[in-house]
């Protein structure tokens, strides 16, 4: 081993200057600082040094590294032996400020299995000032590692020179190279270019391992926060990601965003309200940017996912989970999802994970094996947290789940997915929902639906538009809810289990009724809630069917009146009947 170590009375701070190291010359196997009065340390030749080994003795000062070359053609500098080694009580700084192109014109360059070092090395990728744009890049190729070492990246406010010919400062990891445990704190747009922001970046087999990655709120109107991408078949590792909601109104959160076939993994994702009215909540992505793939997607894996609602002095919208299917099919695979409650209204402030497709559409998102926690609002006027599985159409252009359906086979699926909807806690406080619209389909998951206390709203699943019950089974529990009210038609589905609960229903022209495949599981009295839609007098309408119905009796059924006119219930065959008779009166009119 040969080692070079940097002079104490260095003439300049010139890595590629012979005489400033002992013995004179550029270092290619270890390059050895200890004392010395130039700590500041600049590279003349722009591409084309390799050193195997950075080593700093104990007792060596804080030295900091610079890299201004924009885009070069080879990397500045490649490490491609151990890596960096900081025996010394000192931070040691590599700072890439420079502009590039694209994570394959890094400035700093780690290969082999070489190794960015320990906590007390730090290493920053962005602009050379704030009024630039765009940012350097530092990479980790074959199998190397960024240890234990802390990251940053930033972007500047400069428009780019054209469209997509800048990247923001990034971290790209590619090969099998791993981010280990690592500490990356990620920055967004800073300009009025919203398409550039700061990157950790994952590609080929590259891993996130046991790292923590803090995506920053966007902080500028329109702009983006501080984005970690998986490309190709990467993988998030045990990693953790703590997405953080805008700060000011228009501005995005930070971003996690799965594509090509990448991986969750066992990753934990914490994705934030955003403090600033007007602002979107952290948000984890699957399959929303290019390349396309051919078959499958991105996956959630084993991943726990966590959206919190508005609380507190949070203004703007909360944190949540899109599997939008643009350019793949993504699977929810065996993820473990919590949707928490707002203390804010509206919809969009609480926590929320989204299944959609864009009509037409080649690719559809399933809620694979997952399991979903839909908690109740934080507040009486609050919003709870929500699943939601939609269809849109190419004009669709807002937030609102309950878009217009579309055409095709498809569609959004909550698969084999297990959701339980959470009664509120809350007086007058609404419980966790779970809502199908458009023509997406439940699937052959199982639902439940639960009963709020102290006066909260029970749980709910949802049916609207033209969407489908597939072979779902769903299970309601005291005021927990089934709404079939805004269905264009009656819904079918599996297996029906009923501990109490209230099913909504319209009745008139077109009846929202309830048929079921299955079983009815009836232990305890329900409710139906009935809404008009010009119901006739003495005229059986059929709410329920199911092939074991005959086993239950129609007492154990009631519901509102409506229009004056009281339900009576009947069961005909495998047909639950109810029947609305207005009150005999008396010859001067009152009630008999």
């Amino acid at each position: 081993m040969t080692t070079s170590t940097w002079n104490l009375d260095a003439g300049s701070g010139d890595w590629n200057t012979a005489s400033n190291w002992n013995p004179a010359g550029v270092p290619f196997d270890v390059a050895g600082f200890a004392g010395s009065a130039q700590t500041a340390i600049c590279f003349s030749q722009a591409s084309g040094s390799v050193v195997n080994d950075i080593e700093f003795a104990a007792g060596a000062p804080a030295y900091t590294f610079t890299f201004s070359a924009p885009s070069p053609t080879t990397p500045t500098l490649v490490i491609a032996g151990s890596g960096v080694t900081n025996d010394s009580m000192s931070q040691q700084n590599f700072i890439v400020a420079a502009a590039s192109t694209g994570y394959q014109s890094p400035q700093l360059k780690f290969a082999n299995a070489a190794s960015a070092g320990g906590a007390n090395n730090y290493y920053c990728a962005g602009p050379a000032t704030e009024q630039d744009s765009g940012g350097g890049v530092i990479r980790f190729a074959d199998t190397s590692s960024a240890g234990a070492a802390n990251f940053m990246a930033w972007t500047g406010a400069g428009t780019p020179p054209r469209h997509g010919s800048t990247v923001g400062g990034e971290i790209s990891f590619g090969d099998s190279s791993t981010a280990e445990s690592a500490n990356f704190t990620i920055y967004g747009t800073l300009g009025s270019d919203g398409d550039t922001f700061g990157n950790a970046v994952f590609h080929d087999n590259s891993t996130a391992a046991n790292a923590t990655f803090t995506n920053i709120g966007g902080t500028v109107s329109g702009g983006d926060g501080g984005n970690t991408q998986f490309y190709d078949s990467s993988t998030a590792g045990n990693a953790h990601f703590f997405n953080k909601g805008g700060s000011c109104s228009k501005a995005n959160g930070g971003d996690v965003a799965f594509d090509g076939t990448a991986s969750g993994h066992y990753g934990h994702f914490y994705n934030y309200a955003a403090p600033a009215a007007g602002a979107y909540g952290g948000v984890t992505s699957f399959n929303n940017n290019p390349p396309e793939v051919t078959a499958g997607g991105a996956s959630a894996g084993n991943g726990a996912y966590f959206n919190f609602g508005a609380r507190n002095t949070e203004q703007g919208g909360g944190g949540h989970v899109e599997f939008s299917a643009r350019h793949g099919s993504p699977t929810a695979a065996d993820g473990t999802f919590n949707n928490y409650g707002s203390t804010i209204p509206g919809n969009a402030s609480a926590g929320h994970t989204i299944f959609s497709i864009n009509q037409p559409s080649s690719y559809f998102p399933t809620a694979g094996n997952a399991t979903f926690y839909n908690h109740p609002a934080a507040s009486q006027t609050g919003a709870a947290g929500f699943t939601a599985f939609s269809v849109y159409t190419n004009s669709y252009s807002g937030d609102d789940v309950s878009a217009s359906a579309g055409d095709g086979s498809n569609v959004p699926t909550a698969g084999e997915g297990t959701f339980y909807n959470l009664g509120a806690f809350i007086s007058g406080a609404s419980g966790g929902y779970t809502t199908f619209s458009g023509t997406s389909t439940a699937g052959n998951a199982v639902l439940f639906a639960y009963g709020g206390v102290n006066g909260g709203y029970g749980g709910k699943v949802a049916f609207y538009d033209h969407s489908s019950g597939g072979s779902s089974s769903i299970s309601l529990a005291d005021n927990g809810e089934l709404d079939l009210s805004d269905h264009s038609g009656g819904v079918t589905l599996a297996n029906l289990e009923l501990v109490g609960g209230i099913i909504r229903v319209k009745l008139g022209s077109v009846p929202t009724s309830l048929t079921l495949t299955g079983a009815l599981a009836l232990p305890c009295a329900t409710t139906f809630s009935f809404q008009s839609g010009g119901i006739s007098a003495d005229t059986p309408y059929t709410v329920l069917t199911a092939p074991n119905l005959s086993d239950y009796s129609a007492d154990q059924f009631s519901g509102n009146s409506v229009d004056d006119m009281t339900p009576a219930f009947a069961i005909v065959g495998n047909a639950l009947q109810v029947t609305f008779a207005r009150a005999a009166t008396n010859s001067n009119g009152s009630d008999a």
